[in-house]
């Protein structure tokens, strides 16, 4: 927590580096053309948040209120900071719901995207070194390169061995897995210039393993988590590595969100994920109602004042066939935001 000092508002004129990535592995290259709600799968890393940008970031994360309150451990990684609250990450808050950024994301995921939920904002995995997670407790808030001095003889070793992970690795930084949401943002708040290895492995629809090149420091890449099983590669020669990932779904409530808790119940407080939760399934079914019945009107207007003028009930508006099957989606829907609530 070296240097802390009161977190600041976010600046997309001092905070944003946004470049679009220079290319996307698609759903289709792995072969996963029949799943998702777009075609990218993963993008090449790109720059999203300046050096500045990145110091708040980790500011804010590696506050002792954070670091106290907001920290737990799981099956998926040894140690994480989640669900701070606006008034203890301010600027974590600021910066991922910020109109900017989320344009920054949606560009790359190619699709209209929002944030998840608030709790989900800014969720952190940090990869322990020697210290453990007291070591964390020591780590400046300026993203400072290792300072590691390892021979040559070293590195050739450590990238050989980083060249062999195919993800069966006790020793990944999380295990192999879906995410909960639709799209994830994974943002590197660590300098990893001397890293080797720690690249996401992806598992295609063939049994295939691709490795994604993972970011540098300020960079991040916009994956589909939800559809495309995953997990992060062990890394080599580096100091620290600490992630921040945020989820998202589509902005068009009519797209499909297969959003669960599978991987949130054991990590996450009850209260804070069944209100937050209800509330988000809650507002998108509202919009999707409204939604469809604005596109009914529409159709019952296109046919004209004159449609029923002989009496006998005008053209057809209700496709009774698609209709029932939209209803039976919006049930299933409901019901699943029912059984994913903690007890």
């Amino acid at each position: 927590m070296v240097g802390l000092k009161p977190s600041t508002r976010f600046d997309a004129s001092k905070h944003l580096a946004y470049v679009p990535p220079e290319s996307r592995i698609t759903m289709k290259e792995l072969a996963l053309e029949d799943v998702g709600i777009s075609p990218i799968a993963v993008t090449a890393p790109f720059p999203l948040f300046s050096r500045e940008g990145v110091t708040e970031l980790r500011r804010d994360i590696l506050s002792k209120e954070v670091l106290d309150k907001y920290t737990v451990s799981s099956y998926l990684a040894a140690f994480q900071g989640r669900e701070f609250t606006k008034n203890v990450a301010p600027f974590v808050h600021d910066a991922w719901t910020s109109p900017e950024v989320i344009a920054a994301v949606s560009e790359a995921a190619g699709i209209d995207l929002v944030p998840i939920m608030d709790l989900e904002l800014g969720h952190t995995n940090f990869q322990l070194g020697e210290k453990g997670k007291a070591g964390i407790a020591e780590t400046s808030v300026e993203p400072n390169p290792p300072e590691l001095g390892i021979a040559v003889n070293d590195l050739v070793k450590y990238q050989e061995m980083a060249d062999k992970e195919d993800g069966t690795s006790k020793d990944n930084v999380v295990t192999w897995h879906y995410d909960s949401y639709p799209f994830v943002c994974v943002l590197m708040l660590s300098d990893v210039s001397q890293m080797i290895g720690g690249e996401t492995a992806l598992q295609c629809g063939d049994g295939r393993i691709v490795k994604a090149r993972g970011p540098g420091l300020g960079y991040c890449v916009v994956m589909q988590g939800r559809h495309v099983k995953h997990t992060a590669l062990r890394s080599y020669n580096t100091g620290e590595r600490i992630t921040m990932v945020t989820s998202f779904r589509a902005k068009d409530p009519l797209v499909r969100d297969a959003s669960v808790l599978s991987t949130i119940h054991p990590i996450t407080k009850r209260n804070r994920i069944n209100y937050q939760w209800t509330l988000y399934r809650m507002k998108l079914l509202a919009e999707r109602f409204t939604a469809m019945a604005n596109q009914l009107e529409a159709q019952k207007a296109s046919f004209g004042e004159l449609d029923d003028e002989d009496g006998q009930g005008g053209s057809e508006v209700v496709n009774v066939p698609k209709t029932q099957k939209w209803l039976e989606e919006q049930i299933e829907y409901l019901s699943t935001t029912g059984e994913q609530l903690m007890m």
